[in-house]
């Protein structure tokens, strides 16, 4: 009696413990694939962005390690140079361009501080890269905010005669100009060059800043937008800020400074 009772119960279990494992065979399967879906789909991220070619089809032929870095900072300035437009658009990662070229991430990333130092590339808070907009031939932004000190604005004849002499200097080289308006803190500036009020601003031409106004231009550039000052003074932490005098106008700094004329 006990003999025929556990014959089924053995059975039961066997059949049990096969039901078990097939069932931990298929999940690991599809974990399997599931991660293979995620490794490429990175792969594909990592690789190009839309519009650029894909990093895999990318030669470096210098072997000495020197020669380098040089070469590959040729690749990916022409690759940049093809693949601008009017407006900003994703790069490759650093990390993705290290891993391809078999470079140190500290070498890429040498190269694109000199690619944004020639106006090419433009880096972003989060170690996120961007093309830089592409210029007309003359080197002018496509569109450019203009800071506006309101309460400045009603009460100062000069403040309003150089906002209006940037303008025209502007308009001359057929680029856009948007006047921002905001009172003594600046805050709305930050708020109106948010992507959804204002994709189309490449750049902000800043008119004699205070100093108050340091932090704004900050995340102003943590945004990716260009933020050029015309000052009376320079203003420490702001590489891009170019002092205005009696015998250097803001039409000769817009000229040379700014679009490159």
């Amino acid at each position: 009696m006990r003999e025929t009772v556990a014959n089924p119960l053995a059975r039961l279990e066997s059949q049990f413990g096969k039901i078990i494992e097939n069932r931990r065979t298929s999940f690991r399967k599809i974990r399997s694939k599931f991660a293979m879906n995620v490794s490429l789909l990175s792969a594909r991220r990592r690789s190009a962005p839309f519009g650029l070619p894909a990093l895999t089809g990318l030669r470096c032929s210098s072997v000495a390690p020197e020669d380098r870095p040089r070469e590959i900072h040729g690749v990916l300035r022409q690759i940049a140079e093809n693949a601008r437009n009017d407006h900003l658009q994703p790069f490759y990662s650093i990390r993705a361009v290290a891993e391809h070229f078999h470079v140190p991430a500290a070498t890429v990333s040498r190269i694109y501080r000199q690619l944004s130092q020639e106006r090419v590339l433009r880096t972003v808070w989060g170690s996120k890269t961007l093309l830089e907009p592409k210029f007309s031939e003359n080197g002018e932004c496509q569109a450019v905010g203009i800071p506006v000190n309101l309460s400045r604005f009603v009460v100062s004849i000069d403040y309003r005669a150089a906002v209006l002499s940037l303008q025209l200097e502007l308009w001359n080289h057929e680029v856009i100009d948007h006047i921002l308006f905001f009172d003594q803190q600046g805050d709305q500036v930050l708020h109106l060059c948010s992507r959804n009020h204002h994709p189309r601003i490449d750049a902000i031409i800043w008119l004699f800043p205070e100093k108050s106004h340091k932090q704004i231009l900050l995340r102003l550039h943590d945004l990716g937008i260009r933020t050029i000052c015309l000052s009376e003074q320079s203003m420490p932490g702001i590489p891009d800020c170019h002092p205005i005098s009696d015998g250097y106008s803001i039409r000769v700094v817009v000229r040379k400074k700014i679009l490159s004329i």
